[in-house]
């Protein structure tokens, strides 16, 4: 893992500082854009759609953001030393709350391909050695979990075809609120093993006014002991949400920071528009005295 791994994703991820959809996202964003009516919808039904037309009004407006800002905010993460010791035993578990249609997912994933690209063609991954992928699916709209369910699926018949080093073994949805899903949540990573990658994605505004604010820090605690002490917890949220990122991440003892991703609008007339983005993140490794503890009562 070193920079030259760094300048390849950035190359194929981020020419010249622009975050791009690869061919085969950008073919099945617009694909699923193509299936679904057309409609008004308001404001809050496009950022949590509950209905068809809200989900395509979604992935016209809000999914390329989403999935740039999981890209740019793990991009160091996911060429490090630590994600290749996640996944080097061929195996990657991605638990994505407050999914929608699989955004954080399927963005995580296409960065993997591009790092195992690197890794083959320079001779640090065994030929034919594949990476199973596991994705367990958080949201309480049907919506978003079907069409997250089919976006995975169409990624992978579409990429199929090619030598990716990826498989993608199951998809496991729970439509059930966080934190009131935390049994559903143990027992899934009591079977598959503890959670690699945990994303949590324009999700802390409205569980701060479901569950209270008590109720989001001592969820984002209990889960890390549902965690991979080498993975990560990112917690994405808008540029307005300024003052509750800061006192959440005090809460449970990490950073904040406020961060810029460029990338190129889409859909887009023109090739060469883009559109920078402030949004605040954070990320961070499990206690390790948390995921102990887990270890210990399993």
């Amino acid at each position: 893992m070193n920079e030259i791994l760094q300048n390849f994703v950035l190359r194929e991820l981020c020419p010249y500082g622009v975050w791009q959809l690869s061919d085969v996202v950008k073919s099945l964003l617009t694909y699923q854009i193509s299936r679904l009516p057309k409609g008004e919808v308001s404001e809050d039904e496009t950022r949590y759609p509950q209905s068809l037309t809200g989900m395509r009004a979604f992935l016209l407006k809000f999914f390329a953001r989403h999935y740039f800002q999981t890209q740019n905010s793990l991009f160091n993460y996911m060429t490090s030393q630590d994600f290749f010791d996640v996944f080097r035993h061929g195996r990657l578990r991605i638990l994505d709350v407050d999914s929608g249609p699989a955004v954080a997912s399927l963005a995580i994933t296409n960065m993997l391909v591009c790092v195992l690209e690197y890794l083959k063609g320079v001779g640090e991954w065994p030929k034919g050695k594949m990476v199973k992928v596991e994705y367990v699916l958080n949201d309480t709209s049907g919506i978003c979990l079907g069409t997250g369910q089919r976006m995975l699926s169409d990624y992978f018949r579409i990429t199929g075809r090619n030598n990716t080093g990826i498989i993608h073994s199951r998809t496991i949805s729970i439509q059930k609120a966080f934190p009131d899903n935390m049994n559903q949540l143990q027992r899934i990573a009591h079977n598959l093993g503890p959670y690699d990658v945990v994303t949590f994605c324009y999700v802390v505004s409205p569980l701060n006014k479901d569950k209270g604010f008590d109720g989001l820090v001592n969820g984002l605690l209990d889960i890390e002991r549902l965690c991979n002490m080498d993975g990560r917890i990112l917690i994405l949220q808008d540029r307005f949400q300024a003052g509750l990122m800061r006192r959440m991440s005090k809460a449970i003892g990490v950073s904040s920071c406020k961060e810029e991703s460029t990338q190129q609008v889409y859909p887009s007339k023109n090739n060469d528009e883009a559109y920078t983005y402030t949004y605040y993140r954070c990320l961070y490794a499990p206690s390790k005295e948390m995921t102990i503890k887990q270890s210990y009562v399993a």
